[in-house]
């Protein structure tokens, strides 16, 4: 059998939609070993340790390609490559899919959909891509991964169209609480000395940083927390000019980080007072479990697919959902929480299950 998909999320520091499409890939290669792989992409395609042997990269980065956005690459180039490698099934990894073979049978992985629901945190090429391509590629799927519960009523309401298999992104075993030493350690490394709340997240609107920004310099300003930092880690996102501003201002008492290597980011989950994570919308929300797995308290937006993320918390005062938009409610928490001793308590990671999505590749 011959699988290929478009590894456009799988670069060099991954996000968390790159993290849940190898976790994927992976998956499939240990279910399905014997199959032949081949991922496509006109960027540089980085795959874990495990996959990399065992995947055929297909990279069209160099010359004109490479300077292309990677989606009219996708559309208008990468058919008359995957076409010579006489696939059985292609994997969209992103919701769009190239030029394919009658033959081929098509797969997508659903991760939000933004462009319904906040169009206006999208920059105008990807939003414009969405409205011309995205619906009537996700509708020619023979099988459709949905990344929630949440995302796949998304899909019935929008689109009339069910989800095959809902796949919850995993979450890796390094995301536990670490000891105390270890938390001095890398928190000397970072030079973070005070107390901190923590965000995760790429600097773009969506997330709703500059909300979390005001509201912690706020509480500082009004003396009802001190001695207290506000940590960023992310990278930079598009439309971001307002959170550097911000970021530049009161630099005193905020640290953004930048991006942060697996090592390290559960260790800066367990030593924070608090998690944060507002975000308008999120198709699931990884960052709320890492986390809580990481025994540390959440406070986050009150929508489905962060109730979904957040539903491991084995006790009610571990995680919190508030209205993204309500700062007195928000900053209540933040006080609660930075005050509050020994909130620390364990959550279940679940594992995941792809069986109905291996029963359908070796369908034929």
């Amino acid at each position: 059998m011959r699988i290929g998909f478009d590894a456009f999320p799988l670069q060099k520091n991954p996000s968390g939609i790159g993290k849940y499409v190898m976790n994927i890939i992976e998956e499939i290669i240990k279910n399905i070993p014997d199959s032949n792989y081949f991922a496509y992409s006109n960027r540089e395609v980085i795959l874990s340790d495990y996959c990399n042997p065992k995947v055929k990269k297909r990279e069209f980065y160099n010359g004109l390609y490479g300077k292309m956005p990677g989606k009219v690459w996708l559309k208008a180039f990468a058919g008359k490559h995957i076409k010579n490698d006489n696939l059985d099934f292609f994997i969209s990894t992103t919701g769009f899919f190239p030029i394919l073979p009658s033959n081929v049978k098509r797969i997508v992985m659903l991760h939000d959909f933004n462009a319904k629901l906040v169009p206006k945190t999208m920059g105008k090429m990807h939003y414009l891509t969405h409205l011309i391509y995205f619906e009537k590629d996700v509708l020619s799927a023979d099988f459709v991964i949905s990344n929630s519960l949440g995302t796949a009523d998304k899909l019935f309401h929008y689109f009339k169209k069910k989800t095959d298999e809902i796949i919850n992104p995993p979450v890796s075993a390094i995301y536990h609480q670490k000891p105390q030493n270890k938390i001095d350690e890398v928190l000397n490394r970072y030079k973070i000395k005070r107390d901190y709340i923590l965000f995760v997240g790429n600097l773009e609107p969506r997330k709703n940083l500059t909300f979390v920004l005001n509201n912690f310099i706020e509480l500082l300003e009004q003396k009802k927390i001190s001695n207290v930092e506000l940590v960023i880690v992310g990278l930079k996102g598009w439309n971001d000019t307002k959170i550097q501003v911000l970021l530049n201002k009161y630099s005193d008492n905020v640290r953004a980080l930048g991006y942060v290597s697996e090592l390290d980011l559960p260790v800066l989950y367990s030593g924070a007072k608090v998690f944060v994570f507002p975000s308008l919308y999120e198709g699931f929300g990884i960052p709320v479990r890492e986390a809580l797995l990481s025994g540390t308290p959440v406070i986050t937006s009150d929508i489905p697919e962060l109730r979904e993320a957040g539903s491991i918390a084995l006790h009610s005062d571990m995680v919190v959902y508030v209205d993204p938009a309500d700062a007195k409610n928000f900053k209540k928490h933040v006080i609660k929480y930075i005050d509050e001793k020994n909130v620390r308590k364990a959550s279940i990671n679940p594992e995941i299950s792809i069986k109905k999505l291996c029963d359908f590749l070796q369908s034929i």
